[in-house]
């Protein structure tokens, strides 16, 4: 498995005020503010290429030293246990890598194998606010059936900022079923799933976030955000496209239940 140190980059524990200045903003379409404390797993990236451009971008804690996200996320800073991003304060912590999936590709148009991981430089604290996210069992079966829900801060509708204090969105969506979503997105295979659409899902703000569904017990994550439609569609957007986590957990096992490896 690939991987690339970050140096200058910080995570941010509890709420935060806006330290980056210029930011692209867009996300969740149709959303409505989460409670606080809901979803406790749900992590804010802020990502630059050049150091001045930032746009936003999800992920999830998925223990005390790791973070699930996208493959594209690079030179992240994190906001983990917030809520309202520009209230409150925060405390630094540092990332020692981040490790894209070997078999990860940038197609243009899509992305396949859509995944990383990020080990922290010290253990995270975690809280009642700063949980870790459940994970699916290759038995889970989910289907539009099924209760499942998106969140990430951004554009509430076209080109309308989320106002301030900028909360954290929330939005129950649907599984789209495979034939559907493989007749939007010919080729696309089984290590990937498709959710919302017609004006409801994600945005590019959102990409790396969860697809969390309800099982029996509790909340899994059984998708990250990784592409859909254009930004600012509408109606017509078709339904945005996941990263299946079922499909890659030994990819994540292999990692976070061997912390100590001497791979880094």
């Amino acid at each position: 498995m690939a991987f690339c140190k970050l140096f200058s980059v910080l995570v941010l524990i509890h709420n935060t005020g806006d330290l980056l200045g210029a930011e692209v903003r867009s996300g969740i379409f149709g959303g409505q503010d989460a409670p606080k404390g809901r979803w406790p797993w749900m992590i804010h990236l802020n990502i630059t290429s050049d150091g001045v451009n930032r746009w936003r971008c999800g992920g999830t804690i998925l223990d005390n030293q790791w973070v699930l996200t996208a493959s594209n996320a690079q030179k992240l800073m994190f906001w983990a246990g917030s809520h309202e991003l520009q209230r409150g304060a925060a405390r630094y912590m540092g990332i020692y890598a981040v490790l894209k999936h070997s078999e990860y590709r940038n197609l243009g148009n899509r992305y396949i194998n859509d995944i990383a991981l990020v080990r922290l430089m010290k253990p995270l604290k975690l809280s009642n606010n700063v949980k870790a996210v459940k994970l699916p069992s290759n038995s889970d079966n989910f289907s539009p059936s099924s209760e499942c829900w998106i969140t990430g801060w951004g554009n509430t509708d076209n080109d309308v900022p989320l106002r301030d204090p900028e909360p954290l969105q929330e939005l129950q969506i649907n599984i789209v079923s495979q034939a559907e979503c493989q007749r939007h997105y010919p080729g696309l295979t089984s290590d990937n799933l498709c959710a919302g659409g017609y004006g409801r899902g994600a945005g590019k703000g959102d990409y790396g976030g969860p697809l969390v569904c309800r099982t029996d017990k509790d909340f899994v994550q059984v998708g990250i955000i990784s592409y859909g439609s254009a930004d600012d569609c509408g109606l017509q957007c078709q339904p945005d496209v996941y990263t299946r986590v079922s499909t890659y957990l030994h990819f994540i096992y292999d990692y976070i239940h061997d912390g100590n490896s001497q791979r880094f």
